[in-house]
This record gives structure tokens, sequence and C-alpha cells, in this order.
């Protein structure tokens, strides 16, 4: 009686091969979704790592609480307003989107700093551009990880178990970049 009161919640057609998943030679799609797992996050953690680079050149600013304030809300709000009208777009354009504008996200930080800042400290207006930018890949995080969670949904367990590996994946990344950067400024601060 559960499994038919569960398959009217299911999508029509979607028991119909349940028997017959196709098979994933050389884990092709697991290592794809575990991909997509870290890629997702990767933008996020990029901005956090870098938190002291933006406290340097804004010392006034509260720049951890603003950035996760902005990435949060926006965030929030993006992935509301695709839940609310997924049926109304193709989850492969909402993912390549968002993979483009992770892209642009990361790429108008080193571009404002070469250009416009050049290491020189207290230029706010550098600050809101870099919290647009953080905006931006909260955008891009919503339509990629709603897309790709929303997909791997579809697949047996294990490519969901891939993307949120790739996701714990991209955490570690972080932390062994913070480590690592750690070393490095005690070993040359101390033995030099």
């Amino acid at each position: 009686m559960a499994s038919t009161e569960s398959c009217l919640l299911l999508p029509s057609g979607s028991g119909r091969n349940k028997n017959r998943v196709p098979e994933d030679k050389w884990d092709m799609a697991y290592i794809v979704y575990f991909t997509l797992g870290l890629g997702y996050l990767l933008p996020w953690n990029a901005f956090i790592t870098a938190v002291d680079y933006f406290s340097y050149l804004y010392p006034d600013a509260s720049v951890d609480r603003i950035f996760a304030v902005v990435y949060m809300l926006i965030g929030l709000v993006g992935i509301s307003l695709i839940i609310f009208y997924s049926h109304k777009s193709n989850a492969y354009v909402r993912i390549n989107v968002g993979l483009a504008l992770f892209v642009v996200s990361l790429l108008i930080i080193p571009l404002l700093d070469a250009f416009y800042l050049k290491g020189r400290v207290g230029l706010y207006s550098g600050f809101y551009v870099t919290a647009a930018a953080v905006g931006l890949s909260a955008v891009a995080d919503a339509l990629v990880q709603g897309s790709i969670v929303g997909s791997a949904g579809e697949l047996p367990d294990r490519y969901m178990q891939a993307v949120i590996a790739g996701t714990a994946a991209s955490g570690i990344y972080r932390l062994s970049i913070l480590v690592i950067s750690y070393y490095y400024c005690f070993y040359f601060c101390v033995c030099i």
C-alpha cells in the first residue's frame, strides 16, 4: 500500500523502467556528478579563503559578515525562484548559465585589482564591486546547485552521494589551502 501511495507522488512514467538503469562504464557519470558537486561551492570557498586579503584592502568593513549575508540572502531568493519556476526552464540551461556566471564572478576580482585597485587600501567602491561579485556567485550557485541536486535526484542514489561527496571535497580543498598557506607563512616568517 505504501509503495502505491509513493508512486502517486512521482511524475508519470518514473516507475516504468525502474529496473533498467543504464550502466555507468568506468564510473564517468559518477565522476561528473562528483566534479559538479566540488565545483559549485568552490567559488564561495575562494571568496571566503581570501577574506584576509579583502580585510586588508577594506579595513573598515566587516568583510566576512557582509559576504555571508550577501551570499546567503541572494542564494535564498535565487533558489526560491528556481523552485517556483523550475517547470518553466531547463536544468541543462540553468547549469550552464550558472557555471558561466561563476567564471564571470571569479574574473571580476583579479581584473578589479589589476585595473583599478592596484593594491591600494581603502577604495570602498572596489568593495561594492566585490560584494556584487559575491552576489553574482550566489545567483550562479542557486542556478547550479538546485539543478544538479534536482537532476541527481532523478538518478540512482549513488549519484546524489557523488554530488554530496563533491561538496564535502570542496570544503576539504579549502581547508587544505588554508593549512598550506599558514604553513608557508609561518615557515617564511619564522625561519627567515
